[in-house]
């Protein structure tokens, strides 16, 4: 990207600090050495937990970042777990009706939701919902009230229903396509024609049997998506104005804030492969075979 921010700072205030003042925020924060210096700095700041200072807001990168963290967290939570809830369930339920007129509805309709992005889902709720419907706040995450109230977990609960529901419909629409596909595969198994043989009512098979096994590669996908607590929501976030990791990542690339930018990164790394080792430990939690190897 053009630009630094001492540089917008300057457009800004046009061009009125003195070369003096700009030598020296530079020198403070290291950016007059080279950038391996840099970066061979950087890392050893890390090592000793110092994440950096923000230019922007004047404060440390990390506790800045774990303050946004919890109200993404608000909102990206429940809408994950009810995105791989409903994506797994109509997707098992597709897949096993498969070439039937419920698979071809549910198929064509997670196509719209999946071709559309997220920000357009979150404009039209706002319009429709927030402002012809008014049942819903518009933006932010509380009310005027917390000014001489506080903050109240219903008001805040309130705002955060539009974001939760965009998020859900979005991650939905993935988990339903990887589920139909692997559940399409799985009904062809032995296990299921030896289940229907002995007598076994369809219902019992799919929810029993082909779920547990359909459901494996469903694992890394909901993993990964958990990792995107961190900047999965950056467009609703913005477009509800939601205090959040994702509306601080915009803020800080409209400002060019690098040190805030960089842990924001790093925290998206590190939960990435958390995730990660977390769907290996699971895998052979659901399948055995998994842990025993091939040749057994």
């Amino acid at each position: 990207m053009p630009g630094d921010y001492i540089t917008n700072y300057l457009l800004s205030l046009g061009n009125v600090l003195p070369q003096e003042t700009i030598d020296q925020f530079y020198r403070e924060f290291g950016l007059n050495l080279p950038l391996s210096d840099q970066y061979c700095i950087y890392i050893q700041n890390i090592l000793r937990g110092e994440w950096g200072y923000s230019y922007q807001y004047s404060v440390q990168v990390l506790p800045l970042i774990l303050d946004k963290l919890f109200w993404t967290l608000i909102i990206l939570v429940p809408a994950t777990g009810m995105g791989i809830c409903f994506g797994m369930i109509l997707g098992a339920y597709s897949g096993w009706k498969a070439r039937t007129t419920q698979d071809l509805a549910c198929f064509n309709m997670m196509i719209i939701i999946r071709a559309i992005p997220s920000y357009w889902w979150a404009i039209m709720t706002i319009t429709i919902f927030g402002y012809s419907l008014k049942l819903f706040p518009i933006s932010g995450y509380t009310s005027i009230s917390i000014l001489y109230s506080g903050i109240n977990i219903g008001d805040v609960m309130h705002h955060a229903i539009l974001p939760i529901a965009v998020l859900t419909l979005t991650i939905t629409a993935g988990n339903y396509y990887l589920m139909r596909n692997s559940m399409i595969s799985v009904i062809g198994e032995d296990y299921i024609t030896t289940a229907r043989t002995k007598g076994l009512d369809e219902h019992s098979i799919l929810w029993r049997h082909a779920l547990k096994n359909a459901s494996l590669p469903v694992i890394t996908m909901a993993t990964l998506q958990c990792a995107s607590i961190v900047t999965g929501s950056i467009f609703v976030e913005t477009i509800f104005s939601w205090p959040g990791i994702g509306l601080l990542t915009t803020e800080a690339l409209k400002a060019r804030d690098l040190p805030l930018l960089e842990g924001i990164f790093l925290l998206d790394t590190l939960v990435v492969i958390l995730a990660n080792l977390t769907a290996d430990t699971l895998y052979p939690l659901i399948d055995p075979r998994v842990g025993k190897g091939v040749d057994e």
